[in-house]
């Protein structure tokens, strides 16, 4: 399978790193298969709102110009695990470029019971080289709370600490310490095609449930220079619908 069908997304990819501005899809475009009978479709939808035509518009079905005023849908092929990617837009377009990362999730038995949830697309300034607080993450029973953490650096390792906190406590119910992987190389202009990435399925096996007190979800890079960006999603394991807690 070739990685950029899942991470490669450029826009009129310029020539130095001065001229574009980064961004990240926190899930590529894709559909994957999970745990609970689980299916997970997420979509791309992209217009180009600048007056002139965007030079180059690139991911593994499609190659070529976006016209001005006209927009298309990435969608993905079937992978194991829903995983990151970067994208590339030139800064003196990236203001007329407009993007909606759309997840459709269902449980395979009731297909018709689908519903759709949009995931942020990340910019660059959103990484943090310091604490990333994740803030209300409720504990119920009958979901599991999954947890994807990012790194800027998509072509080195960085360590990073979760501790959960209870939502009126400084002291942490549970912490673990987490490796960021590279996913990718670099594409054909030297640029990172993915950042660092790890998961943790469900927080729900460390830390007990309990309706009435949301957590605190900390992330701490131990990586001396370490940017990162982080989200909670929370799933209903029998009609597979989910939300997301991000950064605050």
């Amino acid at each position: 399978m070739k990685r950029t069908l899942l991470v490669l997304l450029v826009l009129a990819l310029p020539a130095t790193a001065a001229e574009f501005e980064r961004l990240m899809l926190p899930v590529a475009p894709s559909v994957v298969y999970c745990g609970y009978h689980s299916k997970f479709d997420t979509r791309l939808v992209v217009f180009n709102g600048n007056e002139q035509t965007v030079d180059r518009f690139c991911s593994d079905a499609m190659c070529g110009g976006l016209a001005s005023n006209t927009g298309t849908v990435v969608v993905g092929q079937h992978v194991p695990i829903p995983l990151p990617s970067f994208m590339y837009v030139p800064k003196h377009e990236a203001g007329g470029i407009n993007m909606s990362l759309v997840v459709e999730s269902s449980e395979t038995t009731q297909p018709e019971e689908r519903s759709y949830t949009e995931l942020p697309v990340v910019r660059e300034s959103d990484f943090r080289p310091g604490k990333v607080q994740i803030v209300g993450v409720r504990m119920d029973d009958g979901f599991r709370k999954t947890l994807r953490i990012y790194g800027l650096d998509g072509l080195n390792y960085a360590q990073v600490r979760v501790r959960v906190y209870d939502i009126a406590s400084s002291d942490p119910k549970w912490e673990h310490d987490y490796t960021l992987y590279p996913q990718a190389g670099v594409n054909a202009d030297g640029l990172a095609i993915a950042p660092s990435f790890n998961m943790e399925c469900d927080l729900t096996g460390y830390v007990a449930a309990s309706y009435e007190r949301p957590v605190r979800v900390e992330l701490e890079p131990l990586t001396p220079g370490a940017k990162i960006w982080g989200f909670v999603s929370v799933t209903n394991n029998v009609t597979q619908h989910f939300y997301t807690v991000v950064p605050r």
